[in-house]
């Protein structure tokens, strides 16, 4: 979204990668209403130009690749295929500094170190050693997966349907985070710079039991379901992957400390996939 993409292009001055390498965003998109009749009947809510201010659809899989070179290449020394599995953090008001326990197929060692930045993502190596977890309170689930096929939301409305595609003056709408959304629900159609588009389900536990879309064979039936239009346009295409997440929301007492230790990302809260 357009605070990450300002961090991005203009903090870490990756504009010229981003522009290269990810795609430009159409903005949010939402369609609300009446969810078995034709898209062009629920109400949208999205830009129908470009946005002044840029935001981009980051591919994770290709930016992490592609950053992992760009840390190589400012000094970052890389330990391959080593993971962590303890961090020892010296007593506050201590000088003394702090050991990160690593290891890989049987070796172990020891890295010492003044300042530890958790980045361990939902394995929260420091949330847990702390006990530092909080309920959020947000009972949301998701699943998701990506199939090998541009999606695009105009594909889902009639050609006959003049005026609905005319609003879209550049024929852009795809670019958009495009949120068709429920009662209790919404579901994402997210294009990628690999080609792909990723499809997701959030949904509350209150509307939606888990267990009703924890599969891909059962998301399919939870689509046909709620969201009819899309799964026509999808039902016979190869799912590249299927991922879930159970009551994906945690929050935390505290994601810095003056002993010398921060968690970001997911090893320190997380809301929704909206942020």
């Amino acid at each position: 979204m357009e605070i990450g993409a300002h961090w991005f292009e203009s903090v870490l001055g990756l504009r010229k990668y981003l522009d290269e390498r990810q795609l430009t965003k159409f903005g949010l998109r939402y369609f609300v209403g009446d969810t078995q009749g034709p898209l062009s009947m629920r109400r949208e809510i999205g830009p129908s130009e470009q946005p002044v201010v840029p935001s981009f659809q980051l591919d994770r899989g290709r930016f992490e690749d592609d950053l992992r070179g760009m840390a190589e290449a400012a000094g970052v020394t890389l330990f391959e295929g080593y993971s962590v599995f303890r961090a020892e953090i010296a007593a506050e008001g201590s000088d003394a500094r702090h050991v990160v326990l690593i290891a890989a197929e049987g070796k172990k060692d020891a890295l010492d170190c003044r300042f530890v930045i958790d980045a361990s993502g939902r394995r929260r190596i420091l949330q847990k050693k702390f006990n530092l977890t909080r309920d959020s309170g947000h009972y949301h689930s998701a699943a998701w997966f990506r199939v090998g096929k541009k999606i695009d939301v105009a594909d889902l409305v009639p050609k006959s349907d003049h005026r609905w595609h005319a609003r879209d003056v550049d024929h852009r709408r795809w670019l958009s985070t495009n949120h068709l959304c429920g009662v209790g629900y919404w579901f994402w159609i997210i294009p990628l710079s690999t080609g792909h588009h990723s499809l997701g389900i959030v949904a509350g536990e209150e509307h939606h039991p888990f267990e009703t879309f924890a599969r891909p064979e059962t998301a399919m039936a939870w689509i046909q379901k709620h969201e009819p239009v899309v799964y026509e346009h999808i039902k016979d295409l190869p799912l590249d992957d299927f991922k879930v997440l159970r009551r994906y929301a945690y929050t935390s007492e505290k994601v810095y400390s003056t002993e010398r230790w921060a968690c970001i990302g997911e090893a320190g809260v997380f809301v929704d996939p909206l942020y």
